[in-house]
Formats: C-alpha cells, sequence, structure tokens
C-alpha cells in the first residue's frame, strides 16, 4: 500500500510539471489525461488517503 501511495505521489508531480508546461512531453500527458492536468491534486489527495490507509493497516498489525 506504501507503494501504491509513492506512485499517486509521482504520478501527481508529473501532472502538475505537465499542467504548468507546454513542452512537447507534457502535451502528450495532459491528451491522456486531461483531468489530472486541470486537477493534480486529485492524486496528490489520493495519495495522501492511500499512505493514512496504509498506516492504519500496518498499525492493526503491531
Amino acid at each position: 500500500m506504501f507503494m501504491i501511495a509513492v506512485i499517486l505521489w509521482i504520478s501527481a508531480g508529473l501532472f502538475y510539471v505537465a499542467s504548468i508546461n507546454s513542452a512537447g512531453w507534457a502535451i502528450q500527458v495532459c491528451r491522456y489525461g486531461d483531468v489530472f492536468c486541470l486537477n493534480p491534486s486529485w492524486l496528490a489527495i489520493a495519495a495522501l488517503v492511500s499512505l493514512v490507509w496504509a498506516c492504519f493497516l500496518r498499525v492493526d498489525r503491531l
């Protein structure tokens, strides 16, 4: 679950950089993930929720 949080966090950063950049690679990224280029914070919130959930699962095992 921590890996999913990291992947979501990296994706949020990628879409954030693509949303403020107008280079060739950013156009391709925003073409496939237009919603996430407009709202990269959605992925950051999902990463935060995933991290909190992973911590709850981790505490349960201790």
